[in-house]
């Protein structure tokens, strides 16, 4: 009678217990649900605030880009300028090349001339100069002959003024139209550089627009990144609550069973351990827990070379099973231990081989890889006392549950 009372009191004992844990968690489940519609709703506003920077981004780059459109007109116009400056130019250097080569011939013909002209004076020089011509006119035979020779030397004389006259003024008309192309060239040089100058100006414009597109593709870029995360943390966020409501049906069946858990079996099985969790994969820690840097490195990293299989750390439900541009190929699981929701986080794997669902301590989720922004094959491992958030906040050191 004794062991009848004995065997029902503790089964009593057993059921209320079960009913005690429960109802714990029952509490902090409901917190937990509360927790993660506060963050669903925050994050909601966060995506919708990146989402109107985002087209305030898209606005400026389309003003950016008219506004290079419009340089690029007015460069485009300024390049035309400066090669119809440029053959001016050619033609008004040509020009000069064919004087010069006038001014040469002209010039070969006045040499010519003050050869002769040399000549001339210096036999007058040797002669006596105006005696000679004096003897000239006083030796003529008659007056008609001294009329003739008289005229002779006006003609002679005349000739000689004329040559120096016109040689004077074809060198003062060539000199003249010199000095009036080598200004026209002076101007349109000045012009040329004035034009140049401009384009110049309107390049270094070009470059700050485009340094300014740049900038706001640089942004964009992020804005867009930013975007697609808070639609990644949505979407997580909504499956961790189904994954909380999944978990509480499991704990509640665990409940009124006693707490049976699953636990894996076979040859190939991982040792399960006795603590909280089971370390989900072998290897060494390569990094741990905490701040790195300026960095702040929310969980540990697991190193091994190799095919590695990555198991369950403990029984749960799976919230997500995904590719991250960060994390690579992740899985995100809930868990209920003694009535506090935990949730794990496996991040970089090669492969994952659960997409959602229960899963049991020790269950094969995946291998270790280097997916995502990782250098080197390894696990980095996750453990968050209640429900995951963006900002990491509940991210605590998982080896001490180990």
């Amino acid at each position: 009678m004794n062991r009848k009372v004995l065997g029902v009191s503790l089964a009593l004992s057993l059921f209320l217990s079960g009913i005690a844990t429960y109802a714990n968690y029952d509490t902090a489940h409901a917190e937990s649900l509360k927790n993660i519609q506060k963050k669903k709703a925050a994050n909601e506003k966060k995506q919708k605030a990146a989402k109107a920077k985002l087209k305030a981004n898209e606005e400026d780059q389309a003003k950016a880009k008219e506004e290079i459109k419009k340089l690029d007109a007015e460069t485009t116009k300024t390049n035309e300028k400066i090669h119809k400056k440029e053959s001016e130019i050619s033609k008004v250097k040509l020009k000069i090349g064919e004087l010069e080569n006038e001014i040469d011939v002209v010039q070969k013909r006045i040499d010519k001339r003050d050869k002769l002209l040399k000549e001339r004076v210096s036999s007058m020089y040797e002669s006596g100069g105006s005696v000679k011509y004096l003897d000239v006119v006083l030796g003529s035979k008659n007056f008609g002959d001294f009329i003739d020779r008289v005229f002779a030397l006006n003609l002679i004389a005349d000739q000689d003024r004329q040559i120096l006259e016109e040689h004077k003024a074809d060198k003062k008309l060539l000199e003249d139209k010199k000095l009036k192309l080598e200004t026209a060239l002076t101007s349109l040089q000045q012009k040329m550089d004035e034009l140049k100058t401009l384009k110049n100006e309107l390049e270094e414009k070009v470059k700050e627009k485009n340094k300014l597109m740049a900038s706001l593709k640089k942004e964009h870029s992020q804005l867009e990144d930013d975007v697609e995360e808070f639609e990644h943390t949505a979407d997580l966020l909504k499956a961790q609550e189904e994954a909380m409501k999944a978990e509480k049906i499991r704990a509640q069946m665990q409940a009124e069973r006693g707490n049976v858990s699953h636990s894996s079996t076979g040859a190939d099985a991982p040792d399960l351990g006795n603590g909280m969790l089971m370390k989900p994969a072998s290897g060494v820690f390569s990094s741990g827990f905490g701040h790195r840097g300026s960095e702040f490195h929310a969980g540990v990293d697991i190193a091994a070379r190799g095919t590695v299989p990555i198991y369950a750390a403990a029984d749960g439900t799976v919230i997500r099973s995904y590719y991250s541009t960060s994390y690579g190929n992740c899985i995100f699981i809930s868990h209920s231990i003694k009535g506090q929701v935990y949730t794990t986080v496996y991040a970089h794997m090669s492969s994952r081989v659960v997409n959602g669902g229960s899963v049991h301590r020790g269950q094969l989720i995946g291998y270790m890889g280097n997916t995502g922004a990782s250098h080197g094959q390894h696990l980095h491992f996750e453990l968050h006392k209640g429900p995951w958030n963006m900002a990491k906040s509940n991210a605590i050191d998982p080896r001490p549950y180990f």
